[in-house]
């Protein structure tokens, strides 16, 4: 089905659900279902964390379907709440294991100058580069772990993934390009 047939589709569903039809949110159920669970799974690699996940995000978006602009994609709308259902979980999980802040963070000595605040905007900003690069498709985000969390040379990711260099090039230039994208759309849904 066509992406823009499927996003009319998705408009007369959720039309109809804000008018009360249980059915026709439940058809968007049967719809977004699998992709919600492959996401939160993508996050938590905790199959039935995932579920319950997945679970969660549509009773959050049932009942923010007041909330929902009808000019915006749907699908986007209810990702982004699948997303932050998994951020949530994983947050639960850290403390419910006693992880101090400090530790899930990377890089080393500039975690004690910060304040709680500090520390949470720092997390949840790294959590949100990390969803938007395993967004990526895995060519894109394997050249692009390489490049800069690897700290290899263009050379040596060529070597290493036997590809041309001009091929890495390319793969970083687009990589980029699609997890700017991602992150500004990111910004753009959560500042609506």
């Amino acid at each position: 089905m066509s992406t823009v047939l499927e996003g009319r589709v998705d408009e007369v569903l959720v039309d109809a659900a804000r008018a009360g039809s249980s059915e026709a949110f439940g058809e968007l159920v049967v719809r977004y279902r699998a992709p919600l669970v492959r996401l939160a799974y993508r996050l938590t690699h905790d199959h039935e964390e995932a579920d319950d996940i997945a679970q969660d995000a549509f009773i959050r978006a049932y009942r923010g379907l007041g909330d929902f602009r009808p000019d915006r994609p749907f699908a986007r709308w209810l990702f982004v709440i699948a997303r932050n259902a998994s951020l949530d979980a994983i947050r639960r999980r850290r403390r419910s294991k006693g992880i101090e802040p400090e530790e899930l963070l990377s890089g080393e000595g500039t975690t004690h100058d910060l304040g709680p605040e500090e520390l949470a905007l720092q997390n949840d900003e790294a959590l949100r580069v990390r969803l938007a690069l395993d967004a990526l498709p895995p060519k894109y985000r394997e050249v692009l772990e390489l490049y800069y969390l690897g700290n290899f040379l263009y050379r040596e990711i060529a070597e290493r993934l036997a590809m041309p260099i001009g091929t890495v090039k390319t793969y970083i230039s687009r990589a980029k390009r699609r997890l700017r994208h991602e992150l500004e759309a990111e910004a753009e849904l959560l500042a609506a």
